[in-house]
Order: structure tokens, then sequence, then C-alpha cells
């Protein structure tokens, strides 16, 4: 999905400033998953790419599940963060009243899922930070068969992989195509090995040996 400017009908991507919103959930670690969720935040609006996050919104008072809807749907990209609490929000294994807002934003993200079996995972992208792992994603958003983006340390250098994906830099790019080159058959006579060095014109009169995987088979030749 591409966001759209009203005003210059060109999406973000194509505009080079690519559209993100974070999705991710408070630990009961003392904030230091939040502060790894918003470095990479900070990491990348400092890249040119125009992140979004609850931090900043919080600000001012807001309509929260509105607003997540809102944010959902105008990203270019959603960048779900893992953590063992936003696993538990979003498969609904929370405690009741607990996280109530991942569970709502989970819900939205798990609709796009729905709604795009074939292809979701281009626009929805599973994020792990340090000290986090991809056990610690939903099961809806795939399991090890899905990509997932390691941001680890969260710099410019852990985050390149990522980086490269957003703005449309791939680091392996398909080699130009070439000319088909001509390989004539064998023409009968001849009877050179490929990778042999049978000089030019030689032909077999004689006895001719055939291999054929582990055994040799002797073919006589009496014209």
């Amino acid at each position: 999905m591409a966001n759209t400017s009203a005003e210059s009908g060109t999406s973000s991507v194509s505009a080079g400033v690519p559209r993100v919103f974070i999705s991710y959930a408070h630990e009961a670690d003392g904030g230091v998953h939040a502060e790894r969720v918003r470095a990479l935040w900070v990491l990348l609006r400092s890249h040119g790419i125009d992140a979004r996050l609850d931090r900043s919104a919080a600000e001012r008072p807001q309509d929260w599940a509105a607003w997540m809807q809102r944010e959902i749907e105008a990203a270019d990209y959603v960048l779900t963060i893992a953590s063992p609490a936003y696993k538990r929000r979003a498969e609904g294994w929370e405690e009741p009243g607990v996280g109530e807002g991942v569970a709502w934003e989970a819900g939205l993200i798990k609709d796009v899922v729905y709604r795009n079996p074939t292809a979701w995972y281009e626009r929805i992208l599973r994020v792990v930070l340090p000290e986090g792992s991809r056990e610690d994603l939903p099961a809806f958003l795939g399991g090890h068969t899905v990509t997932h983006y390691t941001v680890d340390p969260i710099d410019s250098v852990g985050a390149e992989e990522l980086l490269r994906y957003l703005t449309g830099q791939p680091y392996e790019t398909e080699p130009a195509l070439g000319s088909r080159p001509h390989l004539p058959p064998r023409d009968g006579r001849t009877a050179a090995p490929r990778g042999g060095a049978i000089p030019a014109g030689w032909t077999f009169t004689g006895q001719t040996a055939v291999q054929m995987g582990d055994h040799n088979h002797q073919t006589n030749n009496f014209g």
C-alpha cells in the first residue's frame, strides 16, 4: 500500500519518503524496551523515513482507536516489534484490562493480513530489536518461513537491511541479461566428451568406451 498525497497525487514511496508506523508493546522492564523502540523511531526519521510512534501523539489528547486506524491505513509499511507482551496481547492471552491498545492495534494489523494473504509480508514487517526474539511475534504474522529484520545494534549499520528495504535501495540486484550463446550440436561423427581435448575431425572406427554411472561398457565397432 502506498500513501498517496491528495495534493501531489504521488505516493510517499515513489517520492522517496516512505511512511512507517511502529507497532509495539510496553514491557514491564522499567522502560528498557520502550526506549529501544524510541531509538529505532529516531533512527528511521534521521534517515529520511517518516516513522510514526505513539510517543509524540501522546503529547495531546487522542481518540486512540481512531488514531491507530488512521496511522495503519496511511502507512506504507507497518513495523511490528517482537516482545513477549506484544505476542500475548496480539494473540489475546493477556490479562483482562491490560494492554488493550496493543490488542486493538494488532486486530487492525491482523485484518490487513487476512485481506491480503499472499503479499501482506511486503507491507507488515517483522522486526526484532536487541535482546528480542522472533519467537515473540504473534502467530498470525507467520513463523520461521517469513522474513524478519534483526536490528542490532540500533544504528545505521545494524538497521542497514531494513533501511535498504524501506528506501528501495537493495544491496543485491539482478545482473543484466546477456546474449544467448551459440552452441552447435554434435555432428554425429565426432565423440568429443564435454571438457575433453579431442582433436578436430577425430572419428571413432574401433572400440569405443562408453561410461554409464559407475560401470564401463565396451562397444565394438566391426565396420
